[in-house]
């Protein structure tokens, strides 16, 4: 059996890769080492370690760090924690490969400890641009240490073969997403307000927004200005919001949104995590989406659900038919909510091809990495396009 450690430190993330933790755990070959640190195991953002628990996946090592805060340094003084960690963790389950998915600090952390251990890594969705986040950079250069990319679309593999990777390495396989959207299949808003307790009549906005790391507007102003177009451009919908990530400027968000929600708590309910099945559910049966989050550009148009993107976070990303681009302004946020809510536009978005795959991603990974010999694949060639 070859032994995959699978890394994740946040909820979005492990989400994405519990379908190929599935897929690894059905494999004669392949055996999933789990490893979790980072929000997981932090109190204050839901302790997203009883999702994983809830899920029957075993857990093979949990790598604290301290989260003190949101400024820079703090994250800074988190990714070498990670690093620390994960480097001992690797070294102890004696490991063939880890798989890693995304664009986060944790993640740079998480692939770099793996480089002195000639430990070859497998990243799932390289190839993305995210012009306004930090995102972009990490993303990049987690795949310039990747062995294996596993990317949701051909545009995605292209920029990373151009990017010297070589075409043999670089695998389209979709996105999970349309993964779990086909094993959860849709709810309905009944059903997510039984599963959560609260009212969502006569229809609800899906709202997550994270701060843009890299926009020219100050965290607090950025989510003024989300709020207040939230609020404006409803429609006499209900809100159900879920709070940050570990962002910089997550602390500001996040206690902006609690007074937001407390203030107008007859249509606004706010939620720590939602947890990858109830995030799906409440996709699935909800008028649209609204924020900065990439689910809103991946998950919602696979589910056939308007999303209106806000601000820079995620450009640079592919645009399916139903995402609506709104600059962080009020007036423009209100407008494209009005769009996304009115009857042509929801039909529209119900009927757009689904993008980033046919629900099967995590099975050709799965098959791709049977079919890998992982002796010396740490060793990597320069492509010359």
């Amino acid at each position: 059996m070859k032994r995959i450690g699978v890394f994740t430190a946040t909820r979005a993330e492990f989400g994405l890769l519990r379908p190929v933790i599935a897929a690894l755990e059905t494999s004669g070959t392949l055996e999933p080492v789990v490893i979790v640190s980072g929000a997981h195991l932090s109190e204050r953002h839901g302790l997203t370690v009883r999702d994983i628990e809830a899920e029957g996946v075993t857990i093979a090592a949990r790598i604290p760090v301290p989260l003190r805060s949101d400024r820079p340094v703090d994250i800074s003084a988190d990714m070498a924690a990670t690093l620390k960690g994960c480097a001992e963790t690797y070294a102890a389950l004696e490991l063939d490969a880890v798989l890693m998915l995304g664009d986060r600090t944790e993640l740079l952390a998480a692939a770099a400890a793996a480089v002195p251990l000639a430990l070859p890594i497998l990243h799932m969705e390289g190839g993305h641009l995210t012009h306004g986040a930090v995102d972009d950079s990490i993303r990049h250069a987690v795949s310039k240490l990747a062995a294996l990319h596993f990317t949701a679309a051909e545009p995605y593999r292209q920029r990373l073969i151009q990017m010297g990777e070589a075409p043999e390495r670089v695998f389209t396989v979709g996105s999970t997403a349309a993964d779990n959207l086909k094993a959860f299949g849709a709810r309905t808003r009944a059903e997510v307000e039984t599963e959560l307790g609260v009212d969502l009549s006569p229809g609800f906005i899906l709202a997550t927004f994270h701060p843009e790391t890299l926009g020219a507007m100050s965290t607090e102003a950025q989510i003024e200005t989300f709020l207040a177009g939230l609020e404006t451009g409803r429609q006499g919908r209900k809100v159900l919001i879920t709070l940050p990530n570990t962002d910089a400027g997550s602390d500001a968000v996040r206690a902006r949104i609690e007074t937001w929600t407390a203030k107008n708590a007859d249509w606004v309910t706010a939620r720590t995590s939602l947890g990858a099945r109830r995030y799906l559910a409440a996709l699935t049966a909800c008028d649209a989406a609204a924020g900065n989050s990439s689910s809103g550009v991946i998950e919602a148009p696979i589910a056939g659900v308007p999303c209106v993107n806000v601000g820079e976070r995620q450009a640079g990303r592919l645009r399916p038919p139903g995402v609506i681009d709104a600059p962080l302004e009020v007036g423009a946020v209100a407008a494209a909510l009005k769009q996304a809510l009115s009857p042509d536009f929801q039909t529209e978005a119900a009927k757009a091809p689904p993008p980033f795959g046919d629900g099967h991603a995590a099975e050709r990974i799965a098959a791709a990495l049977e079919a890998t010999d992982f002796v010396g694949l740490a060793r990597k060639p320069f492509h010359n396009a």
